[in-house]
């Protein structure tokens, strides 16, 4: 099933056909997927720049994350019944991997709170013998003329919203042996330990926001937009 918010399309299917359908593509020898995991603040930028709207509309597959989607989506004619957390999609693919040797690439931004090395160390911790790099992302001609970049098979990046979907539109046809992309935002930080996830107790009740205002208080603008700003700006946009 799929259903709207602020415009964006949003893919509402079981997990267990997404992990079907996710691995069968690792299987085949023919295209890629590219998965956005959508949350509100996500869909506030994308309600706010039509570009990345375009974007995203033009994905493969919408994921629910937040889930703020699914409180609103009560208020809607179809009704979210399935969310797929961004860190548990990049947990299923590593260990796929893991299990399968399909070759991971985790591109990093600078600006990351962990670096190539420490999330390569992370990987190889959790999903022993996961044939796993970790780059940073370099804006010169030659990055994609990498050879690691010609093996991968599974493509994190941890830009941000919008920078890493609009990446992987703009990019995904240079990776010549990839099936998946996805943008997983700070999902390295919770596999490298710089940021502790919240208890699935506080994931189950949507208060992972509140477990993430009292580790980082920065956030405060952003988890605003996405508890306060964005339920009201989707219902007034009905």
């Amino acid at each position: 099933m799929t259903m709207d918010i602020l415009g964006i399309r949003i893919d509402d299917y079981a997990i267990e056909d997404l992990e079907e359908r996710l691995a069968e593509m690792l299987e085949s020898g023919e295209g890629s997927i590219f998965a956005a995991t959508l949350n509100p603040e996500i869909l506030l930028k994308a309600h706010q720049n039509a570009g990345y709207k375009k974007i995203l509309n033009q994905a493969d597959l919408n994921i629910c994350d937040g889930f703020g989607l699914k409180l609103v989506s009560f208020f809607k004619e179809k009704r979210i019944k399935n969310r797929w957390a961004g860190a548990d999609l990049v947990d299923f693919l590593l260990g796929l991997a893991s299990q399968k040797k399909y070759q991971i690439l985790a591109i990093v931004s600078r600006n990351s709170l962990s670096s190539p090395e420490e999330i390569e160390k992370s990987l190889e911790k959790k999903y022993p013998n996961i044939p796993a790099r970790s780059i940073y992302f370099d804006t010169g001609q030659n990055f994609f003329e990498n050879g690691i970049i010609k093996k991968a098979e599974i493509v994190l990046v941890n830009f941000g919203a919008p920078d890493q979907e609009k990446f992987i539109a703009e990019n995904r046809e240079k990776f010549p042996k990839a099936k998946i992309f996805v943008g997983v935002g700070g999902t390295f930080d919770f596999l490298t330990g710089k940021i502790r996830r919240a208890p699935q107790v506080w994931r189950s009740l949507g208060f992972e926001w509140l477990w993430r205002l009292v580790q980082e208080p920065k956030r405060i603008h952003r988890i605003a937009n996405a508890v306060i700003i964005f339920p009201i700006t989707a219902l007034m946009n009905d």
